[in-house]
């Protein structure tokens, strides 16, 4: 006897998703959610005259799934562009230097790399550029390419200053640590024009979420499969179901899946990046410039970070019904974690400040913000290892989501959640 034929366990994105794939298929369908809010790492903070957005922001024209749940539920004519797009402020040498990561000249023109740096970016995305990935919501797509480094072909400047800048504001990963099939699809992923949902990140999930079974506040503790179904305990009660599907971060998947072949348990060390930041609210809105060009956000990578703490700033103004906002993240190497939020806000206030002198006096609130986890950190060899969990999961009753399984971006997610979605509706239809 089972209560439901699915339970999903996490409602994040991925979650969500599959839950919504299933139950249109007919099938009864439970999620269990162990915080108080749908959503998981997408989640957006309304406060009096300000938003303030916690994950999965912005899309681009490469986030195809993400594009058709957006006209399936009606929000497609309400995403906004954001003006300045990829348009960034590398910090190198003490100098801001200009670069557009999401146009394909955008390395030859910055001043923050050499000749031999701009060869050695274009030798390695050159026969990325021209490939033609089936998903790009998935890394298996390029699954030959996890083998090396994302930075074993680039020049030290390039790996190190130019390839880093995104991996590090964005994920708090150094381009060494990461998977050249990262970079691959991240080079066609992350291109043309940068968009987000006007009013909040959370609008497209809260959307999707709609007239779902969801129950909030309710960890689970175990997951058993039984051979002919599962068992999920959760906070003293127990659900029988025909199957599940894990839509939770690695690590709590490994720990109520006790049992997870062999390949799965491999797949589910793979570690995650964490992200400490501050919004600052100020009095006007401040703009950003490098060599003389609007940028929506600055970069201070590794090997320029030195004494300060700062390791970006994106700038988001339109978040703020008066005045102005910027989201300042701070730098790998200032070990943020070690810092408490007052000390921690007064450091990268004062970076802020002494790189914009014009700050001074503008700020009236801050807003500390910390992740961990935060998104899955993709290194040399694990795209291998999630294949190889992949091609076991449709053998049993347990099935997983989440950007993991897939990639580390909001379109990730929800491939992840379809793909799970299929397999189990395969294996219960065979």
């Amino acid at each position: 006897m089972t209560d439901v034929d699915v339970v999903v366990v996490g409602a994040g994105m991925a979650g969500v998703v599959a839950a919504r794939s299933l139950a249109a298929r007919g099938m009864s369908v439970v999620a269990l959610e162990a915080g108080s809010h749908t959503g998981g790492r997408i989640r957006t903070e309304r406060r009096p005259g300000v938003r303030l957005e916690h994950g999965g922001i912005f899309h681009t024209h490469g986030y195809r799934a993400m594009a058709r749940l957006l006209r399936e539920v009606g929000l497609d004519r309400e995403t906004v562009a954001v003006p300045t797009g990829f348009h960034t402020g590398l910090r190198r040498g003490g100098e801001w230097h200009h670069v557009d990561y999401g146009s394909v000249p955008g390395p030859l023109l910055t001043s923050a790399l050499s000749v031999k740096d701009k060869v050695s970016v274009l030798r390695a995305a050159g026969p990325v550029l021209v490939s033609r990935p089936k998903d790009l919501g998935d890394l298996m797509s390029f699954a030959g390419r996890d083998s090396r480094a994302a930075t074993d072909r680039l020049t030290p400047t390039a790996g190190g200053w130019f390839t880093a800048a995104p991996h590090e504001f964005l994920w708090g990963v150094p381009s060494d640590r990461l998977s050249e099939a990262m970079l691959a699809l991240q080079l066609h992923v992350f291109a043309g024009e940068l968009r987000e949902i006007d009013g909040g990140a959370d609008r497209l999930v809260t959307a999707l979420a709609a007239g779902l079974d969801i129950r909030h506040d309710t960890p689970v503790e175990q997951v058993e499969d039984t051979g002919d179904g599962v068992v999920v305990h959760a906070r003293g009660e127990q659900i029988a179901a025909r199957r599940a599907v894990l839509a939770c971060p690695a690590d709590v998947t490994a720990r109520i899946w006790a049992e997870a072949p062999a390949p799965v348990a491999a797949h589910l060390t793979i570690p995650y990046s964490r992200i400490d930041y501050v919004y600052l609210r100020t009095r006007e809105a401040i703009s950003l410039t490098a060599q003389g060009r609007p940028v929506g956000m600055e970069v201070v990578t590794t090997p320029e970070v030195g004494e300060t703490t700062m390791g970006g700033i994106y700038l988001a103004n339109s978040w703020a019904e008066h005045g102005g906002l910027l989201l300042v993240t701070a730098a790998r190497p200032a070990r943020a974690e070690d810092i408490d939020d007052t000390e921690l806000a007064d450091r990268l206030q004062a970076d802020v400040e002494k790189y914009h002198p014009e700050v001074v006096g503008q700020i009236t609130d801050r807003v500390v913000m910390r992740h961990q986890p935060y998104t899955p950190t993709f290194g040399p060899g694990s795209v291998r290892r999630l294949a190889a969990a992949r091609e076991v999961l449709p053998a049993g009753n347990v099935d997983l989501a989440g950007d993991h399984m897939t990639a580390p971006w909001v379109d990730g997610a929800i491939r992840s959640g379809e793909q799970a979605a299929d397999r189990i509706a395969g294996h219960l239809a065979g």
